[in-house]
């Protein structure tokens, strides 16, 4: 039995000689014994469902000069873990309707923490749309105290802030930390929903952001979120938002993000009168429309409209942008004679202010023609040139129109209104 033993002994002996020695380092990956003491302050983190970056703080207490703990995730959409004073990492966005969970776990030697990290769920979307337009404008620090971009992405992009065609508009008003350069583009950032319209940096506002969709009967339908966020990277603005009607849009556009509207060359003239245009009407009426001194310059503004009458309106139908030889409003004292001026600069006494565009708005005197109570854009004439008198005619008002569109034919008639309207725009 002793002999037995001693071999046995021999034996341990040997084998043990073959393991190797421990190093500082040690052979499991770094689970020895190290100086110091590792605290990390999260047991948790909250991730938003569109991903983005994480932090976790730690402390190392009395560890090695420039030592640092291990971090390893065990989900891959957890990546991008950097160690320094903090511990950062990245998570993708989560495209599940269901709520998920990853371990991160921090060791330094013996000493093993581990945070959760919860990723919220992703919406369920209803209506997946894909933008190839982006428009809009740079208000600053206009109204509010972080920079301010007005956004709209569609199929087909637009010409101006509240123009709009055949199409789907999604509509955001965007507070940004960024100001805008010389070329205004959408700066990069997640933006989340402002109910309370704050106008703070990251976020998007409640009152002007709307989904506007119109229709070819020419009604349109105007939606209000109730929830969501923009998020904008290099050349790429992805929305997902949930309306008031509870479906949720996955909104998606990828190309250059500076704004603007669409832009057409002006043409030459506006008119598509191909020749002189007269007229002499009876019983029509007439729509005076105050707005007190708008110029400042001690007399009344008016737009003056004629129009034959009816239920619908039909053919010609005419408005004046004039200005009295003093502030009244009684239409009895717009009787006079006006001249036609062509800026804003030059308005007066006496006068009025040729026609002109503004994108598709018309604006100030113009010739149109109504059909059923709409009107024929195929049928205008902007008053560019002349004199427009008004009369009184008994109870009613007598406008002769002496005048020329911007392509030199002539407008020239009478409306002979009985039929008198007046509304006070003085408020507006």
């Amino acid at each position: 039995m002793k002999k037995l033993f001693l071999i046995l002994t021999a034996g341990l002996f040997a084998l043990a000689a073959c393991e190797p020695t421990p190093t500082p380092e040690g052979p499991q990956g770094g689970n020895e014994e190290k100086k110091g003491t590792l605290t990390v302050v999260e047991k948790s983190v909250e991730i938003a469902f569109y991903g983005g970056n994480g932090t976790i703080n730690y402390t190392l207490t009395d560890g090695e000069e420039g030592a640092k703990p291990t971090v390893v995730a065990n989900q891959e959409w957890v990546s991008n873990i950097a160690v320094a004073e903090t511990i950062t990492f990245d998570v993708v966005m989560n495209d599940t309707t269901e709520q998920r969970a990853a371990i991160i776990t921090v060791s330094y030697g013996e000493q093993s923490h581990q945070v959760l990290v919860n990723q919220e769920a992703g919406y369920e979307i209803d209506v997946e749309f894909t933008a190839t337009a982006i428009n809009g404008e740079y208000y600053g620090t206009k109204y509010s105290a972080d920079p301010n971009y007005f956004v709209i992405l569609s199929k087909n992009g637009t010409t101006g802030w509240s123009d709009l065609y055949l199409d789907s508009y999604y509509r955001f008003d965007i507070y940004s930390k960024t100001p805008s350069g010389d070329v205004v583009a959408l700066p990069e950032g997640i933006y989340t929903f402002d109910y309370l319209d704050q106008g703070y940096g990251d976020t998007f506002g409640n009152y002007y952001s709307v989904l506007i969709q119109t229709s070819e009967d020419g009604n349109l339908i105007e939606t209000k979120v109730d929830d969501g966020v923009v998020i904008v990277t290099e050349n790429k603005v992805e929305a997902f938002i949930t309306f008031v009607t509870g479906a949720t849009h996955h909104v998606v556009y990828e190309g250059s993000l500076e704004l603007g509207y669409i832009e057409f060359p002006e043409p030459e003239y506006f008119s598509t009168l191909t020749e002189d245009y007269s007229f002499a009407h009876n019983n029509g009426v007439i729509r005076f429309f105050h707005y007190g001194d708008y110029y400042n310059i001690g007399a009344s503004n008016w737009t003056v409209v004629v129009m034959l009458s009816g239920d619908p309106l039909n053919g010609d139908y005419i408005m004046v942008d004039l200005n009295a030889d003093k502030i009244s409003d009684n239409p009895d004292d717009v009787v006079g004679t006006y001249t036609c001026v062509t800026t804003e600069a030059d308005i007066a006494h006496n006068t009025f202010t040729a026609g002109g565009m503004d994108g598709n708005n018309y604006t100030f005197s113009w010739l149109q023609f109504v059909v059923d109570n709409y009107i024929d854009h195929s049928r205008r004439a902007p008053i560019a040139d002349g004199t427009v008198t008004v009369a009184k005619e008994g109870t009613g008002y007598l406008v002769t129109f002496d005048c020329m569109d911007d392509n030199g034919h002539k407008i020239t008639g009478t409306f002979n209104c009985p039929t008198v309207e007046f509304y006070d725009r003085q408020e507006e």
